[in-house]
């Protein structure tokens, strides 16, 4: 899961308010300058994520998991992140846990078009759903 929202955060850009003049990295950010940071970008960037693009779920394997903590936000960060992050969490493991014991799901795409509105959400992705035997 964590990987999966690396790669599609659903929070893909967060915004804050400067509350004071300052430089960062020699940029000036005057009091009340609106600041966006893009969650999708950081979350791809070679600068903080080796092979970025790949999706790579290893990466979060517990000995790994601290390299990327400083750059890993997909819920935010802060007193703004998302309340909702934890529930979301469970959520995802326990409906994603039901289906994929009952299916093998796949795609015929090789890159997922995504429609930044409130939150990230795919285009137009073909799913299937192959009935996995019981064993």
């Amino acid at each position: 899961i964590e990987e999966a929202l690396r790669l599609y955060p659903p929070a893909y850009v967060i915004d804050r308010t400067a509350i004071a003049d300052d430089v960062v990295q020699g940029q000036s950010f005057p009091k009340d300058t609106l600041v966006l940071m893009s969650i999708y970008e950081l979350h791809r960037s070679s600068a903080f994520w080796e092979a970025p693009e790949k999706f790579n779920p290893d990466r979060f394997d517990t000995a790994l998991k601290r390299d990327y903590s400083n750059y890993y936000y997909p819920f935010g960060a802060g007193p703004r992140m998302c309340v909702g992050n934890n529930f979301a969490m469970y959520e995802m493991i326990i409906a994603i846990a039901q289906i994929i014991k009952k299916f093998q799901i796949s795609t015929d795409l090789n890159t997922v078009e995504v429609n930044p509105l409130i939150s990230l959400k795919p285009l137009a992705v073909p799913l299937f759903f192959e009935e996995r035997s019981i064993v």
